[in-house]
């Protein structure tokens, strides 16, 4: 038989170890690598007949090749909570998922417990750390009862002298695999601005530069009504602001030129829509809308509301630092006239609906759980883009079978996680919380390869006014493949209201807006059909669509 030798270059099998950050600065040579490659070009240089393929096996070849593979190692089981891999771990091990899920987790430096991934049957972990030799940087954990096969250096060593041709197979599966996880990776951009982009609101952004106004708008009756309106509010708020600060220099309260102030800003609110219908048709819509924007930036982005909402640190105007400043409704600013601003901002309607779902959603929930401690089941919940939790914990509070509760809070943002522990999740309870960095978005379209299991709740207060159709149907398709029968999912979207003019073209917080019936056609064409139903807060702005799986 004719023998050929199979030997791989340092640099490809860099490629297929190393993250994309240092595939990217192979420059520095194989002498760098020699260590950590040592391992794998003793194992790669193998002898094996020329008729032989290295092409890695695929579907139906793939289950046959790890059957025959898994006779060589050891099986062994593992208990709910139990350690199985930590960074104390001797880094030549990996493990193979029989059954089960295990639970993929780091501690943060304020030692919060952040999951990043929930493994299940099928899947390798602790692969790449075996082949580098590097120390490993997370926890895993049995996340219920798991069975999982050990590969060893010595196991591999055996399958190696047994069958040279299964080894080698194996060994291109597993650099498959990994390869498959790092181009994943390195195709993603930071995870939050790939969330922000993902999005699917108008996604028009900030105001630009100020650009001047074409000659045939400067002359038109249209303009001529918006920019003396305009020059009206603006000098009143000059003149309210210079007296407002002249008395806070002195220390002397003025509750008259305050209220006064709130009356400009309700007056200026008012005259969004007037504004909108003179605009339109014009072609300079956008133009215009920049145009009073650019007379109010001064006065308006000294409220922390406003500023935060315009500028969006997060790429998306309703992050958790949002959240948690509606829900305290505490005015904060740039001297009075910021806070007033900033109480104006916490007043309209869209901030009274935020703390209205507050209150329902924890009603919904202890509703709900309440159902089935009666039966004596206990309850999983699943909290999508939860951002600080507040309405969760609430519930948590004042529940008195909170060991029967479960829950799985999804963020994409770590620090909306680290949050909740923190500052959240500070009073004694007995619910099992789980707090996992995850794109949601993802999610619902089938890209990840989370094991979430399946709930009992699943709900999501404020991301489906992002969502156009196409992805808020993934989403409800997503929920309801991860309901268990009789579970119910629970979906906010905010719907058309006067005062949405003000943060949609003034801040420029834009969403998608629904209304009762643009949500029932939603869910229709979903395994959900028609069994929907539709609540609201009080203000009767934020709507909830709720369904049961059957």
């Amino acid at each position: 038989m004719r023998i050929q030798y199979l030997t791989l270059p340092p640099q490809f099998l860099f490629c297929l170890f190393r993250t994309p950050r240092e595939t990217a600065h192979m420059k520095s040579g194989p002498d760098k690598l020699t260590k950590n490659l040592f391992h794998f070009r003793t194992h790669l240089h193998m002898e094996i007949p020329m008729n032989e393929t290295l092409t890695p096996p695929k579907n139906q070849a793939q289950d046959i090749l790890l059957e025959e593979v898994l006779k060589f190692i050891e099986m062994r089981s593992f208990s709910s909570g139990e350690m199985i891999l930590s960074p104390a771990n001797d880094p030549h091990i990996f493990y193979y998922m029989r059954h089960g899920t295990v639970e993929v987790s780091y501690s943060n430096q304020n030692e919060t417990q952040i999951t990043v991934a929930l493994i299940g049957a099928g899947e390798f972990f602790g692969e790449v750390g075996y082949f580098d030799g590097e120390t490993r940087v997370r926890d895993i954990l049995a996340a219920g009862d798991v069975e999982v096969g050990i590969f060893t250096t010595d196991s591999m060593n055996r399958i190696r002298a047994a069958n040279p041709s299964l080894y080698i197979k194996f060994i291109m599966y597993l650099a498959q695999r990994i390869c498959l996880k790092f181009r994943r990776i390195a195709g993603e951009r930071e995870p939050l601005a790939a969330y922000a982009d993902s999005l699917s609101s108008k996604r028009t952004g900030i105001y630009t530069v100020s650009k001047p106004l074409p000659a045939s708008l400067r002359h038109s009756s249209a303009w001529h009504l918006i920019s003396t309106r305009m020059e009206k509010f603006k000098t009143e708020l000059f003149n309210l602001s210079h007296k407002l600060q002249r008395n806070e220099a002195v220390g002397s309260p003025d509750p008259k030129t305050e209220e006064r102030c709130l009356e400009v800003l309700t007056e200026f609110n008012d005259s969004l829509s007037e504004f909108k219908q003179t605009m339109a048709g014009t072609g300079y819509e956008e133009v215009m809308w920049g145009h009073v924007f650019m007379e109010v930036f001064p006065y308006f982005m000294r409220s922390q509301f406003a500023e935060r909402a315009y500028f969006k640190p997060k790429g998306y105007a309703g992050d958790f630092l949002m959240m948690e400043h509606i829900y305290a409704d505490v005015a904060k600013g740039e001297g009075k006239l910021g806070e007033i601003i900033d109480t104006f901002c916490l007043k309209r309607p869209g901030s009274l609906a935020i703390r209205g779902r507050r209150k329902l959603l924890r009603e919904e929930i202890a509703r709900l759980c309440s159902q089935h401690a009666a039966e004596g089941k206990n309850t999983r919940i699943m909290n999508l883009a939860c951002g600080p939790n507040r309405e969760l914990f609430d519930f948590l509070q004042q529940c008195e079978h909170s060991e029967k509760v479960e829950a799985l809070c999804v963020d994409v943002d770590s620090e909306a996680l680290q949050y909740t522990n923190q500052f959240v999740n500070i009073f004694p309870h007995r619910a099992s919380i789980r707090l996992l960095s995850e794109n949601v978005i993802k999610w619902s379209i089938g890209r990840t390869s989370q094991q979430f299991g399946t709930f009992d709740i699943i709900y999501s207060a404020g991301l489906c006014d992002y969502l156009d159709t196409r992805l808020f149907r993934a989403l409800i398709t997503q929920c309801y493949n991860h309901l268990n029968p009789g579970g119910t999912v629970i979906l906010g979207n905010f719907a058309p209201y006067p005062d949405s003019i003000f943060l949609d073209k003034i801040l420029r917080w834009e969403l998608n807006y629904r209304t009762e019936d643009d949500l029932k056609e939603l869910f229709a064409p979903t395994p959900f059909k028609d069994n929907v139903t539709i609540i609201s807060e009080q203000e009767n702005v934020n709507l909830f669509a709720v369904a049961t799986k059957d």
